[in-house]
């Protein structure tokens, strides 16, 4: 199709125009966002106190607790308590056959009977012996038979009874008895069973109070005393939290992952806490007094640096490159680069660059984050 003469003309007029003009519609727009003025809610930066929070982690375990085993060898006849079950101090949880040992006591204590009536019958001859030599009734060589007859015969005696003393041990240890009052946590035997001396059979644990074994980095540990408050919460029992207290600190560090040590204690009189829980330890070491905290959302990190806004007097965006600290929750403790009073960006931060007018959502004041 041709285009007639005067519609040519006239666009290629309109296309001067625009080349002389020089407008770039990207340039146009990007001086329009200049001029926007930003919409964003602030909050006012203010000190409070901060405990310093050490944290780690570990698992359950009883107070104390130890395998109780056999110490003389035998048949079960008896096991009396079951697993879980709660027992008291020197309270019988298994019984041996005993035949045997009560037979060895016997004879022992027969063979002390007849060696203390020989021992008596020597110690008689022997006195008489004194008397009758002190006259020169008996010779020398008698009075030293009869001396040594007695003396053989107190030394058999007190051999005897040390016999019988082991005798009545041994006949003692067929009944096994717990260590401590606690509860029956595994066992390991059964009626009729024969056990070897040293052979495991029950374990026994004292659940109250719990004990928690956590280790720490040398940084938390210098800082850690016996009187700091502790808090433990169990994983099981979701944000419930058990008041512990420090029982023992550790002084070795451990050569392979350089930690040390700490023992917590939990109150467990209800027994609700279970051995093998996880459970989170939080220890306050320090109280930092003055600590300006921010909502971490505030936060932009760009590059190597850790930035927020705030709004000037002027109601215009300004950059602080900041420091921060401790974590306490969703806030973060801001050690450089801020100070109290200032109108923190709370809102719409990420849209800013310094130096851009903004207006406070709510006007004039601050909405309350």
């Amino acid at each position: 199709m041709t285009v007639p003469r005067s519609q040519l003309a006239v666009l290629q007029i309109i296309m001067l125009v625009l080349l002389m003009s020089g407008c770039d519609p990207a340039e146009t727009e990007k001086a329009a966002d200049s001029t926007r003025i930003r919409t964003v809610a602030v909050k006012r930066t203010e000190e409070q106190a901060l405990p310093v929070v050490v944290s780690a982690v570990g698992r359950l375990a009883p107070n104390r607790s130890v395998w109780v085993a056999a110490e003389v060898s035998g048949t079960v006849t008896h096991r009396h308590v079951d697993l879980g079950h709660a027992v008291s101090h020197r309270e019988e949880l298994v019984r041996l056959d005993a035949t045997d040992y009560q037979l060895a006591l016997s004879e022992a204590r027969a063979n002390l009977s007849a060696a203390e009536a020989r021992y008596a019958v020597a110690r008689k001859s022997y006195d008489r012996a004194g008397q009758l030599a002190s006259e020169d009734v008996v010779t020398q060589e008698a009075y030293d038979r009869f001396e040594g007859e007695y003396r053989i015969g107190r030394a058999t005696v007190n051999q005897l009874k040390a016999i019988v003393e082991i005798a009545e041990r041994r006949y003692g240890k067929t009944r096994i008895t717990a260590p401590f009052e606690g509860h029956i946590l595994s066992q390991n035997v059964e009626a009729g069973q024969l056990v070897n001396v040293g052979e495991p059979l029950l374990h026994v644990g004292d659940l109250d109070p719990m004990r928690v074994v956590v280790y720490l980095n040398e940084t938390d540990h210098v800082g850690l005393d016996r009187a700091d408050p502790v808090t433990v919460v169990v994983d099981a029992f979701g944000d419930r939290s058990f008041e512990g207290r420090i029982d023992r600190i550790g002084i070795d560090a451990d050569p392979r992952t350089n930690t040390f040590a700490a023992e917590i204690l939990v109150d467990n009189s209800e027994l609700t806490l279970k051995s093998g829980l996880t459970a989170r330890v939080d220890v306050i070491t320090d109280t930092i007094p003055k600590a300006l905290m921010i909502p971490q959302s505030c936060l932009l990190f760009r590059g190597d640096r850790t930035e927020v806004f705030v709004v000037t007097d002027t109601n215009h965006a300004a950059v602080r490159t900041v420091t921060v600290g401790q974590v306490d929750g969703g806030d973060v403790n801001i050690l450089e680069g801020l100070s109290a009073g200032e109108r923190l960006v709370t809102s719409g931060g990420q849209y800013l660059k310094d130096g851009d007018p903004v207006r406070v959502e709510g006007g004039s004041g601050e909405r309350v984050e």
